[in-house]
Protein backbone atom coordinates (compact mmCIF):
# COMPACT_ATOMS: atom_id res chain seq x y z
CA UNK A 1 0.00 0.00 0.00
CA UNK A 2 2.78 2.45 0.90
CA UNK A 3 4.57 1.72 -2.36
CA UNK A 4 1.39 2.66 -4.19
CA UNK A 5 1.24 5.97 -2.33
CA UNK A 6 4.87 6.68 -3.10
CA UNK A 7 4.47 5.91 -6.77
CA UNK A 8 1.54 8.34 -7.02
CA UNK A 9 3.68 11.44 -6.54
CA UNK A 10 7.17 12.52 -5.69
CA UNK A 11 7.37 9.87 -3.03
CA UNK A 12 7.67 10.34 0.68
CA UNK A 13 10.51 12.78 0.20
CA UNK A 14 8.10 15.48 -0.90
CA UNK A 15 5.13 14.42 1.20
CA UNK A 16 4.26 16.73 4.05
CA UNK A 17 2.46 15.41 7.09
CA UNK A 18 -0.72 17.25 6.07
CA UNK A 19 -0.57 15.82 2.56
CA UNK A 20 0.04 12.32 3.92
CA UNK A 21 -2.87 12.65 6.35
CA UNK A 22 -5.14 13.82 3.55
CA UNK A 23 -4.11 10.92 1.32
CA UNK A 24 -4.59 8.37 4.10
CA UNK A 25 -7.98 9.89 5.00
CA UNK A 26 -9.03 9.59 1.36
CA UNK A 27 -8.06 5.90 1.38
CA UNK A 28 -10.10 5.37 4.56
CA UNK A 29 -13.13 7.15 3.08
CA UNK A 30 -12.89 5.04 -0.07
CA UNK A 31 -12.76 1.94 2.11
CA UNK A 32 -9.36 0.87 0.81
CA UNK A 33 -7.92 0.74 4.32
CA UNK A 34 -9.38 0.54 7.81
CA UNK A 35 -9.17 3.41 10.31
CA UNK A 36 -6.82 1.30 12.48
CA UNK A 37 -4.48 0.78 9.56
CA UNK A 38 -4.46 4.49 8.79
CA UNK A 39 -2.40 5.46 11.86
CA UNK A 40 0.23 2.81 11.18
CA UNK A 41 0.35 3.74 7.51
CA UNK A 42 0.74 7.43 8.29
CA UNK A 43 3.54 6.69 10.76
CA UNK A 44 5.30 4.51 8.18
CA UNK A 45 4.98 7.18 5.50
CA UNK A 46 6.45 9.85 7.76
CA UNK A 47 9.31 7.61 8.95
CA UNK A 48 10.15 6.61 5.41
CA UNK A 49 10.01 10.25 4.34
CA UNK A 50 12.47 11.26 7.05
CA UNK A 51 14.78 8.42 6.07
CA UNK A 52 14.65 9.44 2.40
CA UNK A 53 15.27 13.09 3.28
CA UNK A 54 18.34 12.15 5.30
CA UNK A 55 19.64 9.92 2.50
CA UNK A 56 19.07 12.76 0.04
CA UNK A 57 20.92 15.24 2.29
CA UNK A 58 23.83 12.83 2.62
CA UNK A 59 23.92 12.27 -1.13
CA UNK A 60 24.00 16.03 -1.79
CA UNK A 61 26.71 16.50 0.84
CA UNK A 62 28.83 13.79 -0.79
CA UNK A 63 28.34 15.29 -4.24
CA UNK A 64 29.37 18.75 -3.03
CA UNK A 65 32.46 17.33 -1.31
CA UNK A 66 33.42 15.46 -4.49
CA UNK A 67 32.96 18.61 -6.57
CA UNK A 68 35.11 20.62 -4.15
CA UNK A 69 37.86 18.02 -4.22
CA UNK A 70 37.88 17.98 -8.02
CA UNK A 71 37.97 21.77 -8.23
CA UNK A 72 41.05 22.07 -5.98
CA UNK A 73 39.29 24.60 -3.74
CA UNK A 74 40.39 24.91 -0.14
CA UNK A 75 37.90 23.66 2.43
CA UNK A 76 36.96 25.73 5.47
CA UNK A 77 38.91 23.36 7.73
CA UNK A 78 42.01 23.60 5.55
CA UNK A 79 41.68 27.39 5.51
CA UNK A 80 41.42 27.53 9.31
CA UNK A 81 44.47 25.28 9.66
CA UNK A 82 46.48 27.54 7.35
CA UNK A 83 45.27 30.61 9.20
CA UNK A 84 46.39 29.08 12.48
CA UNK A 85 49.79 28.17 11.09
CA UNK A 86 50.26 31.70 9.77
CA UNK A 87 49.39 33.15 13.18
CA UNK A 88 51.98 30.94 14.85
CA UNK A 89 54.62 31.96 12.29
CA UNK A 90 53.76 35.66 12.71
CA UNK A 91 54.19 35.34 16.46
CA UNK A 92 57.60 33.72 16.00
CA UNK A 93 58.69 36.45 13.59
CA UNK A 94 57.51 39.19 15.94
CA UNK A 95 59.31 37.59 18.90
CA UNK A 96 62.45 37.18 16.84
CA UNK A 97 62.34 40.82 15.71
CA UNK A 98 61.76 41.97 19.29
CA UNK A 99 64.67 39.83 20.52
CA UNK A 100 66.94 41.33 17.85
CA UNK A 101 65.92 44.88 18.79
CA UNK A 102 66.60 44.23 22.46
CA UNK A 103 69.95 42.61 21.81
CA UNK A 104 71.09 45.55 19.69
CA UNK A 105 70.35 47.99 22.48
Amino acid sequence: MIDLLISLGWGTLSMTKEKAEKTVDTLVKKGEIQREEAKALLKEIMERGEKEKEEFRQHIKNEVQNALQKSDLVTRDEYKQLESRISVLEEKINRSENDEKQSSL
